[in-house]
């Protein structure tokens, strides 16, 4: 088991018994074979990423044309408690060159860990998304960023690789952000924080780079969410997870790209 894997059930751990997960026991979201009605009300089992026709520039403005014309992602939740979590609302786009992301994500308290790429990130507030091209081979990745625009980036050859990912070769993903409110200051008057990012098509080249127009990859977007010191994060993510692990992708949603038409 990698850190980030050891440290999220460590953190689910504290948080079964608190009053923002419910303190219930984690549910199926599978009648027979399908999607119950609960999944697709409070998390995303599908998704569209349309073609940009300009790449949006990364400034945390968020008023570039693809973005516009994306379709939000606004249905997160701790599905593994049925319990919807409000505040989130990203982004997909895709083009020749890159996958771009964008977020934004209502926030109370502010704050960061991490002082380099592939640091543990998740010990502060992060926006993570995670992607598998494919259903039937092990391979997925992860990418993150942070308040202070640090990213992680890692291609994992199947779940549980038990790598030091700190010696990760880099995949070339980037992050911009900007704050609504002043970071790591507890008890000030923080609002939210802005996050767009890119990650270009050849840190997908173990699983064949770029997908053509209709591909449909699996994938879930996700937060680690800190309040005051002392108590546990929120963690939220687009996906019907049916159990409290971020990197459970038999239970991620479905991602289509569209070209410019539509198609």
């Amino acid at each position: 088991m990698i850190p980030h894997q050891r440290a999220l059930c460590v953190v689910l751990s504290l948080c079964a018994t608190a009053v923002a997960f419910g303190g219930e026991s984690a549910p199926r979201n599978k009648v027979d074979g399908r999607q119950d009605a609960s999944a697709s009300e409070i998390a995303t089992s599908h998704a569209v990423c349309r073609r940009a026709l300009r790449a949006p520039i990364l400034d945390g403005k968020l008023d570039d044309p693809c973005w516009k014309a994306a379709d939000p992602i606004s249905r997160f939740a701790s599905f593994w408690t049925k319990t919807p979590r409000q505040g989130t609302t990203a982004y997909l786009v895709w083009d020749d060159q890159a996958l771009y992301y964008a977020a934004h994500m209502t926030d109370a308290e502010l704050r960061s860990f991490g002082v380099k790429r592939n640091d543990t990130l998740w010990n502060g507030d992060v926006f993570e998304l995670f992607f598998k091209p494919s259903p039937d081979a092990r391979n997925y990745y992860e990418f993150q960023a942070n308040p202070k625009e640090l990213v992680f980036e890692l291609a994992f050859p199947e779940r549980g690789d038990g790598r030091d990912v700190s010696k990760a070769a880099p995949l070339g993903s980037k992050a911009v952000v900007a704050l609504e409110g002043t970071l790591d200051q507890p008890g000030d008057d923080d609002k939210a924080w802005i996050v767009e990012g890119r990650i270009p098509w050849t840190a997908f080249a173990p699983s064949g780079g770029k997908p053509k127009a209709g591909a449909e990859w699996r994938f879930a977007l996700c937060r680690y969410d800190y309040g005051p010191k002392g108590t546990q994060p929120v963690l939220s993510s687009s996906a019907p997870l049916t159990k409290p692990s971020f990197h459970r992708h038999e239970d991620y949603g479905t991602l289509t790209f569209q070209d410019s038409a539509g198609k």
